[in-house]
């Protein structure tokens, strides 16, 4: 099961000088300073980039990436250049070693270490990060061809002060 560790936020503009989209007991998203994290797993690293990666149509249009669909993620606010995604050659049960390398690593993992403990239940190769944004939408898992993804949950990586 999901969960997030991340108190409602009531102000609708933030020094950050990001829109804060939030509102209590319905979808939160385009939220600075918080991040979602999904684990799972694919066949290769190519099958990971193809996922995630947003593609464009002949005149230049977005074209959502299967990893949007999946999750019912919009372009108003899913910002692609704050995705970090990771492969793993060899499944892992270690949270430590799925987040190694992050960003804001030191701040993430010991929150999901204290939700989830250090091992989780079953092995994983691959992770997908994505900052400044807390998912807490309807679909916390989807099954495809080249493997599997499940929500894990949103944290507080940076405090903004106010």
């Amino acid at each position: 099961m999901a969960f997030s560790m991340v108190s409602p936020i009531l102000k609708l503009w933030g020094k950050s000088g990001c829109y804060y989209n939030l509102y209590i007991g319905g979808v939160v998203m385009g939220n600075s300073g918080v991040m979602s994290l999904w684990i799972g797993n694919f066949r290769t690293k190519q099958n990971l980039k193809d996922y995630v990666e947003m593609k464009f149509d002949e005149v230049g249009n977005r074209i959502p990436s299967q990893f949007m669909r999946d999750f019912n993620l919009d372009f108003i606010n899913y910002n692609q250049d704050l995705l970090e995604s990771t492969f793993i050659e060899d499944s892992v049960t270690s949270l430590a070693l799925l987040l190694s390398g992050s960003s804001y690593e030191a701040d993430i993992l010991p929150q999901f270490v204290e939700h989830y403990g250090e091992e989780l239940s079953e092995s994983y190769n691959s992770v997908i990060r994505l900052y400044d944004f807390e998912y807490d939408g309807e679909v916390d898992k989807t099954k495809f061809k080249s493997g599997n993804l499940i929500y894990r949950g949103s944290v507080v990586y940076e405090e903004w002060d106010e």
